[in-house]
């Protein structure tokens, strides 16, 4: 399971890990948290310090995202990495780190939620990226509930998916994530598809997804999807996230 949004930067890997062990996944260290009015201009201005004196590069690189549609509308999402769990563990203590946290950043927090390591599966990567291309305009996460007893039918339900949007092709990037700790049916955040977009227009398009994935499955194969859709998951809802550029120090 491997891999998020090549949201942001190449991984520089730290001396105590071997290159070879942190390739072996792709992973992200996220979390929610939100922040009453009065205090959105201070935390902004601190959280860029802090993101610029703390997370500017390697397995500890961060970006903050604005939720701009869902229901965690107005919220922000930081998401760290990407971040190997043996890499958590070379991370050197450090006070001056933690102080300026809780000296310059969690007073201004009103909440902390979902925090979660989500991890791309692999083979479920579509990545079109221009090389030196920007930042994309935003991304569009969906996430699933997965029905008990479903989860080796994930990995077929999604390869169908990719191999309809490669044959479509006009996707910039796409990949499936797994959320590495249980999370429940009332949480339900189990799986979610990222894609990566530079126009909101992408949405008056009609793709054709339908016609794309028959001429890809066979005829009739997108009746059997849909069934196999409400069989697997149990619930599924989308957001979109567009980064916070000063916070992020970008």
């Amino acid at each position: 399971m491997k891999k998020i949004i090549t949201l942001l930067v190449t991984l520089i890997f730290t001396s105590s890990i071997s290159a070879e062990d942190a390739k072996s996944y792709t992973q992200f260290d996220t979390f929610r948290f939100s922040v009453s009015g009065k205090n959105v201009k201070k935390l902004t201005k601190n959280m860029r310090k802090h993101i610029k004196k703390y997370h500017g590069e390697g397995a500890y690189y961060t970006r903050v995202f604005n939720v701009t549609s869902g229901e965690d509308v107005g919220k922000f999402v930081w998401v760290m990495g990407p971040t190997t769990f043996a890499e958590m563990d070379a991370r050197p203590e450090d006070e001056d780190h933690d102080d300026d946290w809780a000296d310059n950043i969690d007073p201004y927090l009103a909440s902390y939620e979902h925090g979660e390591f989500w991890r791309t599966e692999e083979g479920l990567v579509i990545d079109n990226t221009p090389k030196d291309a920007g930042e994309p305009k935003f991304y569009n996460s969906r996430y699933f509930t997965v029905n008990a007893g479903e989860g080796e039918r994930i990995n077929g339900f999604f390869k169908q998916v990719k191999e309809t949007l490669d044959k479509i092709g006009k996707t910039r990037f796409w990949a499936v994530m797994d959320n590495q700790f249980v999370q429940g049916n009332l949480n339900g955040r189990h799986m979610m598809a990222i894609t990566a977009h530079d126009l909101w227009a992408v949405f008056d398009e009609d793709r054709k997804f339908e016609e794309n994935f028959e001429a890809v499955h066979g005829e009739g194969s997108f009746k059997k999807f849909l069934t196999d859709y409400d069989e697997i998951f149990k619930n599924s809802w989308e957001e979109i996230i567009m980064i916070n550029k000063e916070m992020s120090n970008m």
